[in-house]
């Protein structure tokens, strides 16, 4: 896969370092003998440098893999990430057969966890047939795993895990939500599967199997990318999250009759602009640059390395996405000083891991369901909520974020205004609050596991959830939450990625002025 490089570099705030859009330019490049140590590709602001491998090379060929404005991450690199990869797909009342093709083009490396909230057991897109679908893929060596949300042993999990936040007090299953079924499905990725160290998320109404291919691609090269400059500056490994903007989002135009390539959805035009806001450089505010520089506000397709995912809160419904941006600014902060809501941080303030956010725009087009206008305001609504009430002008929310107080006042209030000018609430109400959910660092996962039981006890879907193909692992209560214990095995795998893709490399995402 070849990308542009992120010419306009990245920018850093606080903990966080965000990258400029990168774009898929090649989905299957082919290695080439010429010289590329030249200066084209070390001249772009600082980034891109020129790499070398002799991987996938053929006799007296010395392979590049950055030409000009490009690099490229060639087949073997990917196939080791996805092989440590998760993909969890969050999936409502989609047609089973929509559902199929995702899965059918998520590759065979990736573990799959299907996620379901179907409203009905029964008939040929009830989740029964859900869980049977993803049975058949798996007997043909795949590893996956299917879950209801309103399982009661997923509820049972949790309170025993010792996470009762996520179950509803009334039906006494886990809440309704996508941001639910996304921390279910990051529960069961750290329990079932310890030795994947990335877990991503697909959307399960994408109707171009070949696009979610390019998805879980666009994650590994991501992920290759970051290690190849970890490795060349030796700097220590980062939380990292790779977050993918559509190439495009068609729509039929019914008085035109034709089929228009939109750039942006209706929802994530708006939560766009406002994060565009909020992170614009300060310098060159105003500039049309800082309008693109957040393309991934609502990106339901994203993956991040499984640290991060342990470490991070997680918000409710739709305001997970637009939240992801939030959270690594505040999640080492203390919760009496950056906000009212503590959300399951404890303890003191620790010293911030630095989190890096790659934006990759992809070559395929996203089709998927269209959905009415009063979903959209409330999806939007909730994104801003979720940065309108978590990111607070308070003394340590700016140090944390080195971002302007005035800046994050003058947001709010816009938010608000905009928010009832455009129907979402009235003058006198605020925008929603998402609720937060502890991150499972804290969790107790062992007894997690324990209670939805081993991978060959037998679950086989029928009863809302299913293990299939899974090879099952023994470890110590200690190994699954001891993050010291937990990180050595990880780390000793991320050295040997780190000194391949290192052979004879020069940077790729170094530092700049503005850089992290």
């Amino acid at each position: 896969m070849r990308y542009t490089l992120p010419t306009l570099g990245s920018r850093s705030f606080g903990p966080l370092c965000i990258m400029h859009q990168m774009e898929v330019v090649e989905l299957e490049p082919r290695p080439t003998n010429m010289d590329n140590r030249l200066s084209g590709a070390s001249e772009l602001s600082g980034l891109g440098r020129t790499l070398q491998s002799q991987r996938r090379s053929r006799p007296n060929q010395e392979l590049g893999h950055a030409v000009g404005n490009t690099v490229a991450v060639f087949p073997d690199e990917l196939d080791r990430i996805l092989e440590k990869m998760v993909i969890v797909v969050p999936c409502k009342d989609e047609e089973v057969a929509v559902i199929r093709g995702v899965v059918a083009g998520i590759p065979s490396l990736c573990a799959v966890i299907l996620v379901s909230n179907c409203s009905h057991r029964h008939g040929e897109n009830g989740w029964e047939a859900q869980a049977r679908m993803l049975a058949e893929f798996c007997a043909w060596g795949r590893e996956g795993c299917f879950v209801h949300q309103k399982y009661s042993g997923a509820a049972e999990a949790f309170k025993s895990a010792g996470v009762h936040q996520i179950v509803d007090p009334v039906t006494k299953t886990i809440r309704n939500g996508k941001g639910e079924g996304m921390y279910l499905g990051i529960a069961l990725a750290r329990s079932y599967f310890p030795d994947r160290q990335y877990v991503g998320f697909i959307d399960a109404d994408n109707r171009v199997p070949g696009a979610v291919t390019e998805y879980c691609k666009a994650y590994a090269g991501g992920f290759a990318l970051v290690q190849r400059s970890s490795a060349k500056s030796g700097a220590e490994l980062e939380d990292v999250m790779v977050r993918i903007c559509w190439g495009s989002k068609p729509k039929y135009n019914s008085e035109t009759g034709r089929v228009e390539f939109v750039k942006q959805g209706r929802s994530s035009r708006i939560v766009n602009r406002f994060l565009n806001k909020l992170f614009a450089d300060q310098g060159q505010e105003g500039h049309d640059q800082d309008q693109e520089f957040i393309t991934t506000g609502n990106a339901g397709e994203h993956a991040m390395t499984m640290d991060m995912a342990l470490t991070m809160r997680m918000a409710n419904g739709y305001s997970i996405e637009p939240y992801q941006y939030i959270e690594p600014l505040l999640r080492h902060c203390s919760a009496s000083t950056c906000h009212g809501n503590n959300g399951g941080h404890k303890g003191k303030p620790t010293e911030p891991r630095r989190a890096r956010i790659l934006q990759i725009k992809t070559a395929n087009p996203h089709f998927h369901r269209e959905t009415d206008d009063n979903h959209i305001l409330k999806m939007w609504a909730a994104g801003l909520g979720a940065i309108y009430h978590y990111l607070l002008p308070t003394r340590a929310s700016i140090a944390a974020s080195a971002l302007d107080s005035t800046v994050i006042t003058r947001l709010r209030d816009e938010m608000h205004r905009f928010a009832v000018k455009n129907g979402a609430i009235t003058r006198t109400e605020e925008l929603p609050r998402p609720r937060l959910y502890p991150s499972l660092d804290h969790a107790d996962l062992d007894s997690f596991r324990d209670v939805l039981g081993e991978p060959n006890s037998g679950h086989d879907g029928s009863e809302g959830i299913g293990f299939y193909g899974i090879v099952d692992r023994t470890w110590s209560s200690d190994d699954l939450n001891s993050p010291t214990d937990r990180s050595v095995s990880e780390q000793e795998s991320s050295e040997d990625d780190r000194r391949s893709s290192a052979s004879s490399e020069e940077e790729v995402l170094s530092d700049t002025s503005k850089s992290c």
